[in-house]
């Protein structure tokens, strides 16, 4: 006679592991679904996310570099140019341009600059003025105005100097001022520059050029001192008849 004890037992753990094997695959989806749902697609959707591009221009590298780390981004000089409108360090170009639509991670490549261009005076000393003036904008400066002066050692109409002196730096496009030489005459004198100078100064210098104060204007001028001349009615180096009266505008208080 068979014991039925042993069926039984055979029953309850075949049961049990019919139970397993079908709760692993339904814990496993479960699970996998609970994953892909709570942290994958959260990050997949903010990973595809677009922004604007912020912008960068006019902005120093460490300020822009700042302003991408929520976008996990960087910064990337594709070249530095000489601006003179900007000072150095500071971002003339962006790509992605401003306001272009970005995604997390998205780098930028950037032009900065490196300010102003800086170019030293030439020596121009004994040429005549026209080479002078073309050996300037060889270089990259401009003439700025004439004076005259006597030295016995060079030639009548030859270049004495400049103003500022050789080897000065200017900026590009910068003006140098011609020192010419010429006979003193006693017929003719020549227009000083007066910019710059207070009233006494100016005075004291037209009388020695044998010239005379003329009629003054007076126009406001926060970036200068109040009497300081700003403008002159002849250029320097004009050539005048003694006794030329000169007119000026000079800076005043509000």
């Amino acid at each position: 006679m068979n014991d039925p004890a042993p069926n039984g037992l055979r029953r309850r753990t075949w049961l049990r592991r019919l139970i397993l094997w079908c709760a692993i695959p339904i814990f496993g989806i479960t699970g996998t679904i609970l994953l892909v749902d709570r942290i994958i697609m959260p990050w997949w959707t903010r990973h595809g996310e677009e922004y604007a591009a912020p912008t960068l221009i006019g902005r120093s590298q460490t300020a822009a570099q700042a302003l991408l780390t929520p976008y996990e981004s960087i910064t990337q000089v594709a070249e530095r140019r000489f601006s003179a409108d900007h000072p150095d360090g500071t971002i003339l170009e962006q790509r992605p341009l401003p306001g272009a639509p970005i995604k997390r991670g998205r780098n930028f490549n950037i032009v900065i600059s490196r300010g102003s261009e800086l170019i030293d005076v030439p020596r121009v000393r004994g040429g005549s003025l026209r080479q002078a003036e073309l050996m300037l904008e060889q270089v990259g400066l401009a003439v700025g105005g004439r004076a005259y002066t006597y030295e016995d050692s060079l030639p009548e109409g030859a270049v004495i100097g400049t103003i500022p002196s050789v080897g000065s730096s200017l900026t590009k496009g910068g003006a140098v001022n011609l020192l010419i030489n010429h006979s003193p005459d006693a017929s003719k004198t020549f227009c000083p520059n007066l910019v710059g100078l207070n009233i006494e100064e100016a005075r004291d210098t037209l009388r020695d050029r044998g010239l005379l104060v003329g009629s003054i204007d007076r126009r406001f001028d926060a970036t200068l001192l109040p009497g300081t001349i700003v403008g002159q009615s002849f250029s320097p180096g004009e050539e005048l008849p003694p006794g030329s009266e000169i007119d000026f505008v000079i800076s005043r208080d509000r």
